[in-house]
């Protein structure tokens, strides 16, 4: 008795090449997690696969050490970026060359603007020098014309030169979280009427000596911190509600000038609230800015000229109810640390870092006026981070607790 073999065509599943059952769409967002050399290498798995790295929604150029020199880095990014089909888009893209030394400018500014046409949403590039440090400390520098892109939702730079017209973002609509880190800023303005969270990190601020005003009215988060050069202007940000700045202890440029009262003749830029350029010695040119604010963490240098001046014209912090201060807090016996307080009338945690002792170079009248006309009626926690538990920490303390009948929590460590 013969028996007739019946055969079968072998499925997917039954061969393990699950793969192929996938469609394009689902293939392309896997390799979008590869790194971009690893995705273009799935070219010769087979005929269908020959193509479909061209359409991945996300792009990471990330492995430096693939590359052997900046020209094969060129020729290959070049390729990556050129102008796709209509319709396809790059949601993400990162770029991050650092450790790549002789970037060209122009070959990175090309990048970026190609990808930018293609709808992208999160773009992140982090470069270092361009140089060798034997050869001088620089960096990228893009090109001065705005970024332009409907779609860009966040941006992160790291390690490049931007300038002038480079950070008026008014053409990003959309653009609501900016992260700038270990850049050189050379512009008198950053602006972006749809920006929420705005971070300023390890930068050289250096237009011209002057400030550079940030201009973002939709702002909720600000950080600002580890920067040197001028302290930057800030307009009102009605909607900002946390806050981390840091004013001037990084190479702050001074005014003799205007350290002694002086307004008429000066231009240091320092003394008139942009960007009206009209001189305007009774207006906070740094705290406006911060007025609107709900949780602070503030650290200022005792001797930034700007900043005495806003202490004096300190505008009501109306909506603050969280607050960290830094050394300056303590000079000249407190007051000026009460000063600050009287215009916070909803303050309810305080939260003091004193690392040393500063010298009493502000002074204020009406000391005793301040101590005892001080309320704050909302205030429950005070913390205190000291070297040494002294006579001012006690005299602090002691007013903190008669300003406040609601205070429930008063916690002093030892840094």
């Amino acid at each position: 008795m013969s028996h007739r073999l019946k055969t079968t065509k072998a499925s997917p599943s039954s061969t393990g090449d699950h793969l192929s059952a996938l469609p394009d769409s689902v293939l392309q967002h896997a390799l979008g997690f590869l790194e971009a050399q690893e995705a273009v290498r799935t070219c010769v798995l087979a005929r269908r696969w020959r193509h479909i790295w061209r359409l991945i929604p996300r792009l990471r150029i990330t492995d430096v050490d693939a590359f052997r020199s900046v020209e094969k880095l060129n020729e290959f990014v070049d390729q990556l970026t050129l102008p796709r089909d209509r319709g396809s888009t790059i949601d993400e893209c990162e770029f991050d060359l650092r450790g790549l030394l002789q970037l060209e400018d122009a070959h990175v500014d090309l990048w970026i603007r190609r990808v930018l046409k293609c709808h992208t949403g999160l773009l992140q590039v982090h470069l270092y020098a361009n140089l060798p440090a034997t050869q001088g400390p620089l960096i990228v520098r893009l090109d001065n014309r705005p970024l332009f892109s409907p779609h860009l939702w966040r941006l992160e730079l790291n390690g490049v030169f931007l300038e002038d017209s480079l950070l008026d973002f008014s053409s990003c609509s959309v653009l609501n979280d900016l992260e700038i880190t270990n850049c050189v800023i050379d512009t008198d303005h950053i602006l972006s009427q749809s920006l929420k969270k705005l971070s300023i990190m390890g930068c050289e601020l250096c237009w011209r000596l002057h400030p550079t005003l940030i201009s973002a009215p939709s702002l909720i988060s600000l950080q600002l911190n580890d920067y040197i050069g001028v302290t930057p202007v800030l307009e009102s940000m009605p909607l900002l509600e946390t806050a981390t700045v840091n004013l001037g202890h990084q190479n702050e440029q001074y005014c003799d000038f205007c350290d002694k009262g002086g307004f008429g003749d000066c231009e240091c830029g320092m003394c008139y609230m942009y960007p009206d350029n009209d001189y305007t010695p009774d207006v906070s040119v740094h705290l406006v800015g911060l007025s609107s604010v709900t949780c602070l963490e503030l650290i200022a240098s005792s001797k930034m000229v700007t900043f005495k001046r806003d202490l004096q014209y300190c505008p009501a912090f109306s909506k603050l109810k969280s607050l960290l201060l830094s050394d300056w807090c303590l000079v000249a016996d407190l007051q000026t640390l009460l000063h600050f307080l009287h215009y916070a009338p909803v303050l309810e945690k305080l939260t003091l870092q004193v690392c040393k002792k500063p010298k009493s170079d502000m002074e204020l009248e009406g000391n005793d006026f301040l101590e005892q006309s001080l309320v704050l009626k909302y205030l429950k926690i005070v913390e205190v981070k000291c070297q040494m538990i002294d006579e001012q920490i006690h005299n602090l303390l002691k007013t903190l607790s008669f300003s406040s009948k609601s205070l429930e929590k008063i916690n002093v460590q030892k840094l």
